[in-house]
């Protein structure tokens, strides 16, 4: 005798699944029982290898509801933002006694009280910067300048750390369709702001990162040699490694947490999920090449067989820290990042290693064409140094240096003049002229001595005149620093 049972229950408004349990009675004779237990066994595989795929899809559009009403939810925050600060701004007006903004409006974010600045930040940490009292929640940023570019953006900010973190549609679990071909699943990433605000928020931190994970099961990332699965980078580059950075510099470059540290299944190989295996594995890792992200698409294939699973989970972009420039600033660029606002004439360390002038238009971003204007090199010298020194009495000693007799000029105090030493103060590129005349009746211009000679020289660096040959009765020694090399120790 066979018993049937069915439970049910509903979640969402859907039918989730149906429970059945079967029992077969002993009377049977064994062959009718054992070949209807096979025949019900094939049929229970199958009913529960459609039902994992249902349940998977439910599950699916359960998180892809749940995205649209975060979306919403942020979308609404932003209007009664906006709401509030024209409020605020028209109560400013009214009162003619107060010339000042007021620096904060209050919001309400789900029944939390949180101050926020009606002039936005441009990153978390300088909002906590100038009110370490806030706590962590949604708030409003503006990365790319106060009145230009894009409008302000709502990021998490994690008042702890001073991180802001950009929120996406594909936070939670997501299940990759079946298909064959490589990146025949494709997955457009929808970031809560413009790629331009986030690429501002990353130049203007220390460090960004995002974390990925991919659950997979008979599905490899790259297999024989072919690359199944890879993610777009914010230029919507292809990239193939799924933790760390590119530090081959290789657009193919190819690895997995796994493979960095060497504790994959499969040690030959650089992720879990290239092993294509028939079991449970998965791929954990940090993307930290901020010049790179956000991720903007993920791509997968190879996920045709029955059995092939692959899901994928992407953390949020998490920026910290502030950029801290390690010497003089190289470009408008740094200038930007550090805070400098006012468009006008600076001095960069160029890329001759030497200092150069530009003109900076800060009414641009990095990334914008006109941002910077080359001007020329800049002329610095940490001190100038120059010298003339002369003798007027015979000299004939061979082979040692000359010394002379007394100076007209010897700014910088580099040349001594009883050993007839010249010693670099600085690391540059020096000019030296010396002319000499012979100790003879008749002066002769064909018998004179005149060398001119420019060269590189560090400091320490010594030079010295001695005679080969003759004696003479006069000479002239002259030098200059013409350029310094002002980066050099």
């Amino acid at each position: 005798m066979v018993y049937l049972q069915r439970s049910s229950f509903v979640a969402t408004g859907l039918l989730l699944f149906v429970l059945f349990t079967i029992v077969t009675s002993a009377s049977n004779e064994n062959e009718q029982s054992i070949g209807h237990s096979d025949s019900f066994r094939n049929f229970q595989e199958h009913f529960w290898a459609e039902f994992k795929h249902f349940e998977r899809k439910m599950e699916s559009e359960v998180v892809k509801l749940k995205m649209k009403v975060d979306l919403l939810e942020a979308k609404i925050l932003e209007q009664e933002h906006l709401l509030k600060e024209c409020k605020t701004c028209s109560n400013i007006k009214k009162k003619s006694e107060n010339k000042m903004p007021l620096k904060y409006d209050v919001i309400d974010y789900s029944q939390n009280i949180k101050k926020q600045s009606l002039l936005a930040p441009k990153t978390c940490l300088e909002a906590l910067t100038e009110d370490p009292s806030l706590e962590s929640g949604m708030f409003l940023i503006d990365p790319d300048g106060q009145g230009r570019g894009d409008d302000p953006i709502y990021v998490y900010c994690n008042m702890t750390t001073g991180s802001s973190s950009v929120l996406h549609d594909s936070e939670d679990s997501i299940e990759v369709s079946h298909c064959f071909d490589p990146g025949c699943y494709s997955r457009q990433i929808k970031y809560n702001a413009t790629l331009r605000q986030i690429t501002m928020l990353s130049e203007l931190s220390n460090e960004c990162r995002q974390a990925i994970e991919v659950d997979c099961y008979d599905a490899a990332f790259e297999f024989n040699g072919i690359a199944y699965a890879w993610w777009n980078d914010r230029n919507g580059d292809p990239r193939y490694f799924w933790s760390g950075k590119d530090n081959n510099s290789t657009s193919h470059y190819h690895t997995c947490q796994c493979g960095l540290e060497g504790s994959c299944v499969d040690k030959s190989l650089s992720c879990n999920c290239d092993s294509d295996l028939a079991m449970d594995l998965s791929d954990k890792g940090v993307v930290t090449d901020k010049d790179l992200l956000p991720l903007t698409k993920l791509n997968f294939g190879r996920t045709i067989a029955p059995t092939s699973v692959k899901r994928h989970k992407l953390g949020r972009m998490e920026c910290n820290g502030k950029v801290v420039l390690d010497g003089m600033p190289t470009s408008c660029e740094d200038l930007w990042r550090v805070g400098y606002i006012l468009s006008g004439i600076y001095s960069v360390k160029g890329s001759s290693n030497k200092v150069e002038t530009v003109y900076c238009d800060f009414s641009k971003l990095p990334g914008d064409e006109g941002l910077q204007t080359w001007i020329g090199f800049a002329d610095l010298k940490s001190e100038p140094v120059y010298f003339n020194v002369e003798r007027n009495t015979s000299y004939n000693i061979l082979n040692e240096t000359m010394p002379f007799e007394w100076e007209t000029l010897n700014v910088g105090n580099a040349f001594n003049l009883t050993s007839g030493v010249f010693t670099a103060p600085r690391p540059g590129t020096y000019f030296f002229a010396f002319s000499s005349f012979p100790e003879t009746q008749y002066y002769d211009r064909t018998n004179s001595c005149y060398i001119l000679y420019t060269v590189k020289l560090v400091s320490g660096d010594e030079v010295k005149v001695s005679l080969k040959q003759g004696s003479i009765s006069s000479a002239l020694f002259t030098g200059v620093l013409l350029a310094e090399d002002i980066f050099q120790s």
